[in-house]
């Protein structure tokens, strides 16, 4: 990808990049943007003090100021009007604490009522119901035809709701899983396991606890960012989202170690002594607990919420092209914060918010402003459906007709580590980027193509297509802009795996190669932003 006939690359250089000169001249302002720029925006907004920026909490709010104090300074046009923001609401349903308890029913004592969170895995999001039974203790509600054993093959299931522990058998000392095959430390693993061993179990509920040896007493201790994700569902309608249980499946909640220990006081076992016996002589121990009863009840609350984009403008110098738009866009918003753990959100994506202003703060810097204009778009919402995307799609600033590209970033500013070696976690090194497509334009891939040339940046295509099995194409906010046949290509330095948790902090990012991937970026707009016509989308979405 680096070589090419010496001719030809100037005669394409010539026709693709009027600022260069026959020296191979950057494009003006690409040295503006720098690694010191960078990590300056970063700081701040990869603060800890903004508590992982999440949709509807001060931390967003405040990042968003700071980015509008940042684009008034540089002189940028507000695009809403005379307004920087662009609100728009979406409709949260989150459980009502005092309504949403567990209660263990003694028939020979008082009612204990336990209102501790519960999270919600079938169904999936939050939602009403009330269900009572009596319980049967499961053990780790799993099915290993390899290791002859079967947590439920003495007990009559039917009607009742089922106590099981996270996990699966263990060493004494808890730091070995005794099945072999899956990877027990994932809770997706964990879960698939559990799912399927208890569909057709014709139960009413499940309720699933800590193990004693993981250390942990509650869900949201051990997995708080899948703690927060299913805590709260989110819409852009009034309506409720339908959340129907999946087929053939009881409802199964996660609930605090203290359900259980309540459910076993007075049996004869505690949860220690019942996983030291499981896990010892790795045979399933159950059997339904005597003289109690339990009762889930869940009620949900749906509020409107106020979100907003931000957007600023730079107008075009052509008297007819300004009427034509290049948009660079990311997500401000990330994951919040669960407890005590705060999710940061450095490289996802205070990266590319950071890019976005160094970027704007090059093309603002050009004594003459390319001949189209340039609308720079912080999105919220990205990180619970893309909702920001979504709602400027529906009221766009610029006529969506008149938008010639999308240009999106997520997560531009790590290298690849040593764990991320997986398919499920594809890195770039130093001087490499991902660069995400499916080829609306082969005009613009032409363009990238150009510029990828003059860089020591390698751009990636390795990721591209609808049909790749992590779907990038398709989960960013580029995908909505794909939807109405703007041709777009997304940037990322790919999936690291501290990808939606605390370990996303400001130390781990590489500035340089956050440096040379904006640079690059913002050549390829400028690109695109000074050609006498328009790129061709010779492969809309409207036709796939």
């Amino acid at each position: 990808m680096k070589t090419c006939n010496y001719f030809l690359l100037i005669a394409l250089t010539i026709t693709l990049f009027p600022e260069y000169t026959s020296g191979q001249k950057k494009i003006a302002g690409t040295d503006v943007i720098t690694a010191a720029d960078l990590e300056s925006h970063m700081t701040f907004l990869a603060s800890p003090l903004l508590k992982g920026r999440d949709n509807g909490d001060p931390g967003l709010e405040i990042a968003q100021q700071y980015i509008v104090s940042q684009v008034k300074m540089m002189g940028l046009k507000p695009a809403n009007g005379t307004s920087y923001y662009q609100p728009y609401s979406i409709y949260k349903t989150t459980m009502v604490p005092e309504k949403t308890m567990i209660q263990i029913i003694d028939n020979d004592k008082d009612t204990v009522t336990i209102k501790k969170p519960v999270f919600q895995i079938n169904p999936s999001l939050p939602s009403d119901f009330d269900v009572s039974g009596e319980v049967i203790f499961a053990g780790y509600g799993l099915k290993q035809n390899k290791y002859n054993y079967n947590d439920f093959e003495n007990i009559q299931t039917e009607g009742k709701i089922l106590l099981i522990m996270y996990g699966a058998p263990t060493s004494e000392d808890g730091k070995q899983y005794l099945f072999e095959g899956p990877d027990w430390s994932s809770m997706l693993t964990n879960l698939n396991a559990k799912v399927l061993a208890t569909m057709g179990s014709k139960s009413k509920a499940v309720i699933i606890v800590m193990d004693p040896k993981s250390g942990f007493s509650s869900f949201d201790q051990k997995q708080p960012g899948y703690a927060g994700d299913l805590s709260s569902s989110t819409s852009l309608s009034k309506e409720k989202v339908q959340n129907p249980l999946m087929a053939n499946l009881p409802k199964i909640i996660f609930a605090d170690r203290s359900v259980a220990d309540e459910i076993l006081s007075g049996s004869g076992h505690s949860l220690e002594d019942l996983q030291k016996k499981i896990d010892t002589e790795l045979k399933p121990f159950t059997f339904q607990v005597p003289g109690k009863q339990v009762r889930i009840n869940e009620a949900t609350i749906q509020k409107e919420i106020t979100l907003n984009n931000v957007a600023a403008l730079i107008e075009g110098s052509d008297p007819v092209l300004k009427n034509e738009y290049v948009i660079f866009s990311g997500h401000a918003d990330h994951k919040g914060f669960w407890g005590d753990w705060i999710n940061a959100g450095a490289d996802d994506n205070a990266s590319g918010c950071a890019a976005l202003l160094s970027m704007a703060k090059a093309f603002q810097s050009l004594e003459k402003k390319p001949m189209r204009s340039i609308l720079f778009l912080w999105v919220s919402g990205e990180e619970i459906g893309l909702y920001g995307s979504k709602s400027y799609i529906k009221n766009p600033l610029v006529p969506l007709a008149s938008t010639v590209v999308d240009l999106n970033m997520d997560m531009i500013g790590r290298i690849k580590g040593v764990a991320d070696t997986t398919s499920e976690t594809p890195m770039t090194g130093p001087n490499g980027v991902f660069v995400i497509t499916c080829n609306q334009s082969k005009e613009l891939v032409s363009i990238a193509e150009e510029v990828d040339k003059t860089t020591v940046l390698d751009l990636d295509y390795s990721l591209s297509g609808k049909n790749h099995p992590l779907q990038l194409f398709s989960r960013s906010d580029h995908f909505n802009f794909v939807r109405k046949d703007i041709p777009v290509l997304f940037f990322t330095t790919g999936l690291h795996t501290d990808y939606h948790t605390p370990g996303d902090v400001l130390d781990k990012i590489d500035f340089n190669k956050m440096e040379l991937v904006s640079r690059t970026m913002y050549q390829i707009g400028y690109n695109v932003a000074n050609r006498k016509t328009r790129i061709v989308v010779d492969n809309p979405y409207s036709k796939w």
